[in-house]
């Protein structure tokens, strides 16, 4: 997500040090006139402006589950509130969210207060007006700036049309659809279209269409929307898991009621989903017809080799009739229309009532095989898996048969880089590959892993298992674990790691610095994960935008003046749960991320442009819905101008020199641990104390002297580093088990 906030030229008055109060509505602050929108500016005249507000809760506070690496606790509340003067019913402009989360002493603090309130209540707000991915928030001023003065009745929902508020593609049509930003909303006569399960298969979200086409993405910004498999991340939340049941593509719904929010795209510049709508409660899902469901599908074996054959079952039940007919449909012609396939109808399994099943043949080593099923019911409503293989033309699940094993390539390539999801997505797999990123000090704090022979769909991202701390680069690695999609981004989670003692260096793949037509179409997909090098061939790769974001991102190309669509961008210095870069790369966007959301190990360089290198060298990362480029430390700017100091990377344990806890004069204990981790210090030392993923990302941070206490009882359980920096800037870091 793309975090802007935008700064009204009026400036601000202050009085005593104390930012001015100015009394607005909320539809005062939503409002933007025809003429803005038409020139596709959302942002609220009051944008940059401290405020104070009065408006309507509209749900309660403790249904609200959106994590945030970047908030103390991993969690930030947030309500909605409508204009008192909206009477019983949303009316256009008369909504905005308040975003809970306030700064204090450079931590963003959750507003803790929100999670109590109740849908009715009407309560006065006091805080700065901004924009997040193109929607108005209100950023309350500390956690005392909510405050109830009052009740009423809760609002209820206005019915509209989805045309106005995105178009077939899921664009924003930001002149009529920013009046119902923030806004509870009814929308009728909805057929499900696309269903998307992402963060290692806890949550889900899906895409509906009306008469006309056009479509919305249903969010999961509500506990309403969380799967069984969910943990709430809200302590105040009513119930322990989740309890939404994913619908399946095809199915009707009467009408879908729930909050928009904004994520911009179409000509605000945006990447992100259009308006969206985040439902809050189980009576929103007002279901219809629906086709048959076609669920837990799978293969035996995972891998076929050329002497096996495959064979596919499914479940497949009616919920409003009976199952008509269910049919596999399978091909070894990589370019047949879905028509075309092979049908072979799917026999109920012995001493079940619901599961069927049909086998494959055998084929060749190497042959990619393609397969889908259909399921019709008593009404002729029929249903696909996968729901895109509906289409003449659409995509279908496939594998490849291997008499050797699997290959990272076979986890990674996909038939149409736009489903860019691996064919083992949720499956347990093994496979080798070398190491070209670890979690060493002058690397990426993160590891990537990659096939040396492969020129395509060869890399990899690994986490889960504490084992991958000890990989060092070069090094040929044996993982198991499961396949997952983050947001798109292909990872193992890795139950189990051995070092084969083979070593090999990875030579990095060229790619042109500035190449549109390159990534069209998610033309980068093949790249994911893998060691890629920038470069121009007509000279230098130039910087085209020091500050493309505040997100610490910049970017490169073949000429300072390229547009983003012909730059390379790229992550350097940022530790959080967006951006999960090096700390070991001296080019910042901004010398305010030197110490902000991890602290820089090498000398800063803030970027301009008028500096350049020879070629740029990392890891190809996709996330919100872009690539970018991620160098593991300073030897990857390649030829840098100025120059910067070596990486000094380092090939074993031998040459490197990190304090350990002991050697600093700190302990801490229990371990492992279910509530808290005290630390001690000696002679009262002062120092900061940060917790991390094992993929680096910093979960929060605290200062410590003497002797004090890590509060860690909102951590999920699992594996962290403690990491202590003492005032001297020396550091030390262990792991520790949350319970």
């Amino acid at each position: 997500m793309k975090k802007q906030l935008l700064v009204l030229a009026l400036g601000l008055v202050t009085i005593l040090g104390v930012n001015a109060q100015t009394s607005v509505s909320v539809r005062d602050i939503q409002y933007v006139s025809p003429t803005d929108l038409a020139a596709c500016d959302d942002a609220s005249a009051y944008a940059g402006q401290t405020v104070k507000t009065v408006g309507i809760v509209m749900h309660d506070g403790n249904l609200t589950e959106v994590s945030s690496g970047s908030v103390n606790g991993g969690y930030r509340p947030g309500v909605h509130l409508m204009d008192t003067a909206s009477g019983a019913m949303m009316g256009d402009f008369s909504a905005v969210q308040i975003h809970g989360v306030y700064e204090d002493g450079g931590q963003s603090q959750p507003v803790t207060a929100l999670d109590n309130l109740v849908a009715g209540m009407i309560v006065e707000v006091i805080g700065e007006v901004g924009s997040f991915s193109g929607e108005t928030q209100i950023y309350p001023s500390d956690a005392s700036s909510v405050t109830v003065i009052g009740t009423t009745t809760a609002p209820a929902p206005v019915t509209i049309n989805l045309g106005l508020l995105n178009d077939a593609s899921r664009v924003n049509n930001l002149g009529t659809g920013e009046a119902w930003e923030g806004s509870l909303v009814t929308i009728e006569n909805l057929t499900v279209v696309a269903v998307s399960s992402f963060s290692g298969g806890t949550r889900v979200s899906f895409d509906v269409s009306d008469v006309n086409g056009n479509v919305i993405n249903v969010s999961d910004r509500f506990l309403a929307q969380k799967l069984p498999s969910w943990e709430p991340r809200n302590a105040s939340s009513p119930q322990t898991t989740g309890e939404f049941v994913t619908p399946i593509v095809g199915s009707q719904f009467e009408s879908i009621t729930g909050i928009i929010v904004h994520s911009e795209n179409g000509c605000t510049g945006g990447t992100g989903r259009g308006y969206e709508i985040n439902p809050f409660d189980t009576s929103h899902y007002k279901l219809g017809d629906t086709p048959p469901s076609i669920t837990e599908v799978t293969r035996m074996p995972l891998v076929p080799t050329s002497s096996d054959a495959a064979t596919i079952a499914a479940k497949i039940i009616d919920f409003n009739g009976t199952v008509a007919s269910q049919t596999l449909y399978y091909t070894t012609d990589v370019n047949a229309a879905n028509a075309s396939f092979t049908a072979v109808p799917m026999t109920l399994k012995a001493g079940s009532t619901d599961e069927f099943e049909a086998t494959i043949p055998s084929a060749a080593d190497g042959t990619i095989v393609k397969y889908y099923i259909k399921a019709t019911d008593n009404d002729a409503n029929e249903s696909f898996e996968p729901f895109t293989a509906s289409a003449a033309t659409g995509a279908t699940a496939f594998y490849t048969v291997r008499d050797n094993g699997l290959s990272i390539v076979d986890l990674q390539y996909v038939l149409d880089p736009s489903s860019d999801a691996s064919p083992y997505r949720g499956q347990v797999v093994t496979v080798k590959g070398y190491v070209t990123a670890s979690a060493k000090p002058y690397d990426l704090e993160d590891i990537y892993i990659q096939d040396k022979d492969a020129t395509e769909w060869g890399g990899i991202h690994l986490r889960g298992s504490a084992d991958l701390l000890d990989l060092w680069r070069t090094e040929e690695v044996e993982v198991t674990g499961e396949v997952s999609e983050s947001f798109g981004f292909t990872e193992i989670i890795v139950s189990s790691v051995t070092k084969t003692g083979n070593t090999a260096e990875i030579t990095p793949i060229e790619l042109p610095v500035s190449d549109a037509a390159g990534r069209a179409d998610n033309g980068y997909e093949k790249y994911e994960s893998m060691l890629v090098k920038m470069v121009n061939a007509a000279g230098k790769v130039k910087i085209s935008d020091p500050q493309f974001n505040p997100f610490g991102e910049w970017t490169v190309s073949n000429d300072t003046a390229a547009d983003y669509d012909n730059s390379t961008k790229v992550q350097t210095g940022v530790k959080n749960n967006n951006n999960n870069s090096s700390l070991w790369v001296s080019v910042l966007s901004d010398s305010a991320y030197e110490t902000l959301d991890g602290i820089l190990e090498v000398p800063l360089v803030e970027a301009t442009k008028d500096m350049e290198m020879d070629a740029l060298v990392g890891l190809m990362y996709y996330g919100f819905g872009n690539y970018a480029v991620k160098p593991r430390n300073n030897d990857d700017l390649q030829g840098f101008t100025p120059a910067l100091d070596s990486a000094k990377y380092a090939a074993d344990t031998s040459t490197i020199s990190v304090p350990s806890f002991k050697a600093l004069g700190v302990s801490f204990y229990p371990n492992p641990t279910s509530n808290v981790i005290t630390i001690k210090t000696a002679s009262n030392a002062i120092g900061q104390v940060a917790v991390k993923g094992l993929d680096g990302r910093i979960l929060f941070t605290e200062q410590v002297s003497g002797t004090a206490t890590v509060n860690v009882a909102t951590l999920n359980s699992g594996i962290y580093l403690l990491e202590f920096t003492n005032d001297s800037g020396q550091r030390a870091s262990a792991k520790f088990v949350k319970l």
